[in-house]
């Protein structure tokens, strides 16, 4: 039974007139009339009796109201929750994580300054290693990751915007004799003591920096730590030299400097999104980050 021909009957059992509930649901005389004809058609009782003067609801008319008005009213405030749903879903932003002293520091800084913009925006973390977060975000499952251009080269179905580019340094403890160059070569590593992140926490670019390092030095002393959290603990324990950027570390503990490296291949930082991603405060965000101005050393 069609819901707006309900809708007439509930408004003419309380109108009791046709012409004001045809000005109340902005419809004809006649339709008010085929539609309640309709309805009696359809459940074979009569709802009305009519003359020219007067409208009466019969018995039938009566009771059929009583358990249909409630129906009505149910109907239209599951649509509006529904509605109401779909619109805070809208206005939500689900951010893939992985921890570098980069997300940790600016993503909470971002969070709060967008929304003292956008108050309705609501956001969500979800917290993965990186080749998981990627998967995530193809999937559709994930609004927007931050990583490098390179990392996202291969993946289809997604949108790249351009935060940051950079050179790969050293990070170097001072009480290193290499701290004091003013650029590093990558045959300077030979018996050094290196930190290096495994493949799965690693992108692209950095995975390719620390196998041309180890290619070229075969007498390093090599220790892998599989996240970031981890290489940041050593990197302050003064464990050994590790590999960065400002998009990584942005600030760096007073036992470390950065070194800048002959290496050629620049990072570029972006945010990436899927293509099908619909919700206009996604990319409302991505711009806000791409407008920001970082406070790098």
């Amino acid at each position: 039974m069609d819901i707006k021909k309900l809708e007439t009957f509930i408004n003419l059992v309380e109108t009791r007139n046709y012409t004001r509930t045809a000005k109340a649901l902005h419809v004809t005389q006649p339709t008010v009339s085929h539609d309640i004809k309709a309805i009696e058609n359809e459940i074979g009782v009569k709802l009305f009796n009519r003359n020219k003067r007067y409208v009466n609801v019969t018995q039938d008319g009566k009771a059929f109201y009583q358990k249909i008005r409630p129906l009505i009213n149910n109907y239209y405030s599951a649509v509006q929750d529904i509605q109401k749903k779909d619109l805070a879903e809208n206005y939500k932003i689900i951010i893939g994580y992985s921890y570098t002293p980069f997300n940790d520091m600016y993503i909470p800084i971002w969070i709060k300054k967008f929304q003292q913009i956008y108050p309705q925006a609501k956001f969500s973390i979800i917290s993965l290693n990186h080749n998981e977060l990627k998967q995530q975000v193809l999937a559709g499952e994930i609004d927007i990751i931050i990583t490098t251009g390179r990392d996202a080269a291969d993946l289809n179905n997604v949108k790249s915007y351009h935060i940051e580019t950079e050179s790969f340094k050293a990070i170097i403890p001072q009480k290193n004799p290499l701290c004091q160059k003013n650029k590093l070569e990558l045959e300077d590593f030979q018996n050094e003591k290196m930190l290096f992140l495994d493949n799965n926490w690693a992108a692209e670019d950095l995975i390719n920096l620390q196998n041309r390092v180890m290619h070229i030095n075969n007498q390093m002393h090599i220790t892998y730590v599989n996240d970031l959290s981890a290489l940041n603990i050593l990197i302050k324990a003064e464990q050994g030299i590790a590999f960065g950027l400002y998009c990584l570390y942005p600030h760096l503990n007073k036992n470390s400097v950065y070194v800048p490296l002959d290496w050629e291949p620049q990072v570029d930082l972006v945010a990436i999104t899927q293509k099908d991603n619909k919700k206009r405060i996604v990319y409302q965000f991505i711009k806000f980050i791409q407008d920001f101005n970082f406070d790098f050393e």
